[in-house]
């Protein structure tokens, strides 16, 4: 399943480097594939437009306490640029918090650089294309951003080398993107080609000609994602490789799980009419990995709904559902929620089941 939901037809075959923890796609994309899933119809962030004004105001939020901890005084930033803008919410949000005067978007989707014309102010400008294929006339950003977009990108070396040419010299380079040293659902994703642990984004910095100066994981609903500060000159990589088998174990076992959740989950539901909760990019997995679940399910429970029908079925808000008659639930989220969505549904005598649970019972022996 590629980011914004759609389901492709290629197979999801991985690798791990057992040295430094780099994850990537067994086969080597070509940049023909990348300009397809990033066509006119990607439309990741379009969906749910509330959703994503309140991921960008946690980003904007925490992006801007990680630079004035790690730059305090020096964290002066009137000249901005944003790879992978998206939505052009996020950058919007910055612009304001550091007061640039002057801010960049750059978005390989036509239809999200489009919508994110709409979105931004004056001083932001948005400009369609990849990172790579940018050309400024004078390398003067202060700062470079670019959020869950690395992972994305056929090349890494060359992404950074593009974040690189466009910052002042003594400007700096954040990158965020889903920290390969938690095993979790981002290896579903097709168009994720990287994997990144803290080792084997230093050594493809340093190829770069730069160097990590500080990194720390995000917080909160942003658990999962490590923020990275980074700047010009030669890396102190020290002892960067370790083994990592353990972690390539656990990718393995991870993917494994998934492929059982379809038999263990519709299994277990047999003759039962159920609905699944959330509407989300886990309801995504599950309609890609395991259509049956979406298939068998009769409706969609969220908090507020924001569209009548997902995947063909009604959607209705919690409100609705607790009055009537309970039927049982599939928790459509990432599994670091959870715990919390499941002690909610149980303080309302709600059966409500999680289908990675389900899978991994199965397989204990």
């Amino acid at each position: 399943m590629v980011s914004d939901g759609k389901v492709v037809s290629n197979p999801l075959e991985r690798s791990s480097c057992n040295n430094c923890g780099h994850g990537f796609h067994a086969k080597n994309f070509s940049e023909e594939q990348i300009k397809e899933i990033y066509s006119a119809d990607y439309s990741i962030g379009l969906r749910d437009p509330v959703a994503e004004a309140a991921r960008s105001a946690e980003y904007s939020r925490q992006i801007e306490a990680f630079l004035t901890h790690q730059l305090g005084n020096e964290a002066n930033f009137p000249k901005i640029i944003e790879f992978g803008c998206g939505s052009g919410t996020l950058l919007s949000h910055l612009t304001d918090r550091l007061g640039a005067q002057i801010a960049t978007g750059v978005e390989p989707s036509s239809r999200v650089a489009a919508n994110a014309r709409l979105n931004v102010g004056d001083r932001i400008s948005i400009h369609q294309g990849f990172a790579e294929q940018f050309e400024e006339t004078a390398p003067d950003y202060n700062l470079c951003l670019s959020v869950n977009v690395i992972e994305h990108t056929r090349n890494p070396r060359g992404f950074l080398q593009a974040c690189r040419r466009v910052i002042h010299k003594t400007g700096n380079i954040v990158v965020i993107c889903p920290d390969g040293e938690i095993v979790g659902s981002e290896l579903l994703f097709y168009d994720h080609i990287s994997n990144f642990t803290r080792a084997s984004l230093a050594m493809i910095a340093a190829s770069a000609n730069l160097r990590i100066v500080a990194n720390s994981p995000l917080m909160g609903g942003l658990q999962g994602f490590r923020i990275y500060l980074l700047r010009f000159g030669d890396a102190d990589l020290g002892n960067q490789a370790r083994g990592f088998e353990v972690l390539s174990q656990e990718r393995v076992e991870y993917v494994n799980t998934w492929s059982k959740v379809q038999d263990t989950t519709c299994g277990m539901l047999k003759g039962r009419k159920y609905g699944v909760f959330g509407t989300g990019e886990y309801s995504d997995l599950l309609h890609a990995y395991s259509p049956s679940v979406i298939e068998k399910a009769e409706f969609f429970v969220r908090d507020q709904p924001v569209e009548a029908d997902f995947y063909g079925k009604p959607v209705v808000s919690v409100k609705d559902f607790l009055s009537l008659p309970r039927l049982p639930l599939i928790a459509a989220v990432h599994e670091r929620s959870w715990p919390l969505v499941r002690d909610r549904f149980k303080s309302e005598d709600v059966q409500i089941f999680h289908s990675l649970e389900i899978a991994r019972q199965d397989l204990i022996p």
